[in-house]
């Protein structure tokens, strides 16, 4: 595939997903790995995820750069004509966009396909190299393949990657891939240059680890001769053009109102982004920016008092456990954010972000610890994995009123360890799934404060009151 700065032309980018059989066949680490080695082909590179994940983008980011488009592509939340969107929208003069599955192929919302990755590579249109690791199998390896080939016609696989084997051993499993007429593009080899820690909620974030690059070239001289590069974008480039493919004036609208800019200017809105508070989407940011935002990032850790003249305030989710003793030193940040948000700024607190705002947070080393007191609340870790998976919320009790509206319906994401002692019961949950509901969140006309995660895209109403509200009520605690 000739890049399109070479050729002159302005067709769609390549497109691929790179899927896997299931959780923990190394998909994050092929990705990781061919995102790299594309831009040392020098192509530009966007990337995505499928799902609400937050720790793989970062991965993303990390390896292609600030300039280049990372994002979510997720059917709950935003459809099939909003996936169009944002991934048409997204690819901006890439010259191929790289998606990353979740969990396996086929899996969905529940015993279902819904929202998962193969629905995903059906409504963008995406080929699809599936990641095998074969440990532990012989010729059955071919069984596994051909389940994935056929369990659903087409099965949009148009090749395989394996993953942890020798080349002597990728020799021969090279024609099974053939006979059943895919293309296998490589392998990666075993190794341990570039390995992945998980914690609780994942993986390990980009930003801890400290020697990132250093293991990535590792990694990359060791892959750079065993990926058939020349297959893989062979395979990109050949991707439809999306069903349905949108015209630039519908790229502006379609699935996103894009209401007018407020009157009173760019709306300024306090973003926590550090190594405690980093599950943020970047579609969010985006989002914010098109509607005429101005994100000031500051950071709970560090930073002694919010910045000035903020009209809205996000506390985005992450790992504040990990951090409670600094949290709780801080406490010239934690007066600021506890006045701010009593004033009346209107604030969005998710997860980590609605733990902060609780009186004290249990950290990772069981230790109570003083966070900003907003809520009369403790947060405490569970025994288990608390809340995970796709929810719909609703307001629960009539006059109930979330930043002016008395009438919300949103798609969300849970995954959480830690839970509350006072989770409010403002919001009504239902699981995607349909088994099972329970109530939970703080919500008034100036604040939300709830375990769910939000993504704007699919939740305009949600994010138009938001900043609705912000444009209302500018405010100024630190100015004469």
């Amino acid at each position: 595939m000739k890049l399109r700065r070479e050729t002159g032309k302005t067709s769609a980018a390549g497109r691929i997903m790179i899927a896997g059989s299931g959780s923990g066949c190394g998909k994050t680490t092929a990705v990781c790995g061919l995102l790299f080695g594309l831009r040392k082909r020098g192509l530009r590179v966007s990337a995505w995820k499928c799902g609400p994940d937050y720790i793989d983008p970062m991965f993303y980011r990390r390896i292609l750069g600030a300039e280049a488009f990372v994002g979510n592509l997720d059917l709950f939340f935003s459809g099939e004509t909003g996936v169009r969107r944002l991934l048409q929208e997204g690819c901006g003069d890439a010259d191929i966009a790289v998606v990353e599955g979740a969990m396996g192929y086929y899996d969905g919302i529940g015993m279902t396909e819904e929202a998962g990755c193969y629905a995903l590579a059906r409504a963008a249109a995406l080929p699809v190299i599936l990641v095998i690791d074969p440990a532990g199998m012989g010729n059955s390896v071919g069984a596994v393949l051909h389940g994935f080939l056929t369990y659903r016609r087409p099965s949009g696989i148009a090749g395989v990657l394996f993953n942890r084997v020798s080349r002597k051993r990728y020799e021969k499993l090279k024609p099974l891939a053939e006979q059943m007429g895919i293309r296998a593009v490589g392998f990666l080899p075993p190794q341990d240059a570039f390995v992945l820690e998980s914690r609780h909620l994942g993986l390990v974030t980009a930003q801890e680890l400290t020697d990132f690059r250093e293991r990535l070239e590792r990694f990359y001289a060791q892959i750079a001769d065993t990926v058939d590069w020349s297959a893989l974008l062979e395979l990109a480039s050949g991707a439809a053009c999306i069903s349905g493919d949108l015209s630039a004036e519908e790229i502006g609208t379609a699935g996103c109102v894009y209401a007018a800019k407020p009157q009173n200017g760019s709306l300024r809105i306090g973003l926590a982004r550090d190594e405690a508070f980093c599950f943020l989407y970047e579609d969010n940011l985006r989002y914010l920016q098109k509607r005429g935002c101005e994100p000031i990032p500051f950071s709970p850790l560090r930073d002694r008092a919010l910045p000035d003249a903020l009209d809205g305030l996000i506390l985005c989710g992450g790992y504040p456990e990990l951090y409670g003793a600094e949290l709780a030193g801080n406490a010239g940040m934690r007066d600021s954010i506890r006045a701010a948000v009593v004033s009346g700024l209107p604030c969005i607190a998710e997860c980590g972000g609605f733990l902060y705002l609780q009186k004290y947070l249990q950290d990772s080393g069981g230790i109570m610890r003083e966070m900003a007191g907003v809520l009369p609340g403790t947060g405490r870790r569970g025994s288990g994995l608390e809340r995970f998976g796709y929810i719909r919320l609703s307001l629960h009790m009539p006059g109930t009123r979330l930043f002016g509206r008395e009438e919300m319906r949103l798609t969300a994401h849970e995954f959480h360890y830690y839970n509350c002692e006072m989770q409010g019961s403002g919001l009504l949950a239902q699981k995607a799934s349909g088994d099972g509901q329970w109530t939970g969140g703080i919500v008034s006309d100036t604040l939300y404060a709830a375990f769910p995660h939000l993504y704007f895209y699919g939740n305009e109403s949600f994010a138009e009151a938001f900043l609705e509200r912000a444009s209302l009520h500018r405010y100024d605690g630190k100015r004469e």
